[in-house]
């Protein structure tokens, strides 16, 4: 049978990709929608003004609270997109193996996409933040702030939702990165920085190539993966499900764990970009509610004044080292190689200090917000040192060694707070999201990166590559792309069947593959530099 006869029969084996609900199911289906956000918002707004109270002492005004808030409802929306526009990565695969139906896949996908951020570690959202040093939007004004926000964020969302409405699959990652290096570099050069002091280079390096690379990987192990598979496995399960056979019962079931895992670790991942994103917003907004770990508990706030102490013994001191001339040896040590000239004395001096603040407090919430900044400053200061000195060729001894590297993540920790309300709002829209808009991407997905239908063991080793690939990116807080690690293992997959592929779609998703980063870095430049004119 020809391609384009497979293609046809198997197109016309799920209508149900082109569903046309019922009066009475779209109701009660938007009744649901609607119940779920305004429940979430609702309490979104309650746990804020908590938060607003402590940072400002009273009811903020007008302005300000329009503002905060309608920034952290476009970074939803963001987050609600990404859903719409990702989740197709886990439900493609079984739905077009008749596995499931779409309905069950798309519901099973945005519970484990919610789980996903419920339970992850947050190392991803905190390597999302260090993109954009957290001394420096703590440092800007009210004006200069939202510019960057609503920059930002108008600027990933546009790229977005335009890929989806013409169904082409990209990355939210590279649009976030992309979008964040523009206005982290137009923020810099407007206020006389240069354009690289606005950005954590290191950082953005480390996700750069995970973007880079992820992709390549995910196309190169999906085909190895699928020659193993047809090896060791039945040559039925190279047959795709247009044949009228669905897979066995045991491959269906692992259709189905594989792509619940992608959906899992598309939450962890992805969801975590959204809680650095929240987290940016209100440190902005309000660095003294939220620049300390406010529910640090008093056991390990006492580990951390202890930490500090010992440190303070075991470091060199300099006789007249005042803390203005520490920070600055500091700040130049972490930001140029090889200036190491007084580092030690200047961790021994700010060590010090902070032993000094931290002494007596039992709780980080009996700070003074305006101390808290101050505080957060420090700490991450002596934390980046202190990282940055055990990578380095030095003198420490072993005991010394595991001394500082246990101060500065402790340091890390008093310094990082994702409240648990931003967790569940965030899991709330990627759950959202999910559930609505995935047809586009999942066809072009399905239907239009092969000449030939998707097979079960093209759909295994994809999902089982892409779930592998999210899980190693978390666990080491890199920021990969689950749209281009399963696009491209799908096609590894089909390259490796020697199926033959439809050149032109795979041409548009290189094309926006390539766009991506500089085209959200220009336009969120260039919004910045708009909003700030105004």
């Amino acid at each position: 049978m020809s391609d384009h006869g497979a293609s046809a029969r198997y197109t016309t084996r799920f209508p149900t990709l082109y569903p046309t609900p019922s009066g009475r199911r779209q109701r009660l289906s938007l009744l649901l929608l609607g119940l779920l956000s305004i429940v979430g918002i609702s309490w979104m707004m309650t746990q804020l003004a908590a938060d607003i109270d402590y940072a400002t002492g009273g009811a903020p005004s007008f302005l300000t609270a329009l503002l905060l808030c309608s920034a952290l409802l476009l970074a939803l929306g963001f987050i609600f997109i990404n859903g719409m526009h990702d989740t197709a990565n886990a439900v493609t695969t079984v739905i077009y193996t008749g596995t499931l139906s779409p309905a069950r896949a798309v519901l099973i996908s945005a519970v484990a996409n919610m789980l996903g951020v419920l339970l992850a570690s947050g190392v991803v959202a905190w390597g999302v933040m260090s993109l954009l040093p957290p001394e420096g939007l703590i440092a800007l004004d009210a004006r200069h702030g939202y510019a960057l926000i609503y920059a930002l964020l108008l600027a990933a969302i546009v790229w977005n939702f335009a890929s989806w409405y013409v169904a082409i699959p990209s990355s939210s990652s590279h649009a976030l990165l992309g979008a964040m290096l523009g206005v982290g570099a137009a923020s810099s050069l407007l206020n006389n920085q240069g354009a690289l002091t606005g950005i954590d280079w290191r950082q953005a390096s480390w996700a750069g190539w995970a973007l880079l690379l992820s992709p390549l990987l995910g196309f190169l192990a999906a085909s190895l993966l699928l020659r193993l598979m047809k090896a060791l496995l039945p040559h039925s399960l190279a047959v795709s499900v247009a044949s009228e056979r669905r897979p066995p019962l045991w491959l269906r079931g692992m259709l189905i764990l594989t792509s619940s895992g992608v959906s899992f670790a598309h939450g962890a991942n992805d969801g975590q970009k959204g809680m650095g994103l929240m987290m940016v917003i209100l440190l902005v907004a309000l660095p003294g509610a939220f620049a300390l770990n406010r529910t640090l508990p008093e056991r390990e706030l006492a580990s951390l004044t202890l930490l500090t102490a010992q440190a303070q013994a075991q470091l060199p001191q300099r006789a007249g080292l005042s803390l203005t001339a520490a920070q600055a040896i500091l700040d130049n040590y972490r930001q140029r190689e090889g200036a190491r000239d007084g580092v030690l004395p200047a961790l021994g001096t700010m060590t010090a200090s902070l032993h000094q603040q931290l002494d007596g407090i039992k709780n980080l919430s009996d700070l003074p917000p305006t101390e808290t900044t101050t505080l957060r400053l420090r700490m991450t200061l002596t934390a980046d040192a202190l990282q940055r000195l055990l990578e380095d060729e030095n003198p420490l001894s072993a005991s010394q060694r595991a001394l500082l590297s246990s101060l500065a993540a402790q340091l890390n920790h008093a310094s990082s707070l994702i409240p648990w309300w931003v967790k569940i709002v965030v899991a709330l829209a990627l759950g959202l999201g999910t559930l609505t808009g995935w047809q586009r991407i999942a066809i072009t997905i399905g239907e239009r990166t092969g000449k030939a239908p998707l097979t079960p063991m093209q759909g295994a080793s994809s999902e089982l590559v892409t779930m592998t690939t999210l899980g190693v990116a978390e666990q080491f807080g890199l920021p990969i792309s689950t749209t281009q690690v399963l696009t491209c293992g799908v096609a590894g997959s089909m390259v490796a069947s020697r199926s033959a592929l439809q050149w032109r779609t795979l041409k548009r998703m290189g094309l926006v593959w390539l766009l991506t980063l500089p085209v959200c870095a220009l336009l969120s430049a260039l919004l910045y530099t708009l909003f700030i004119s105004l």
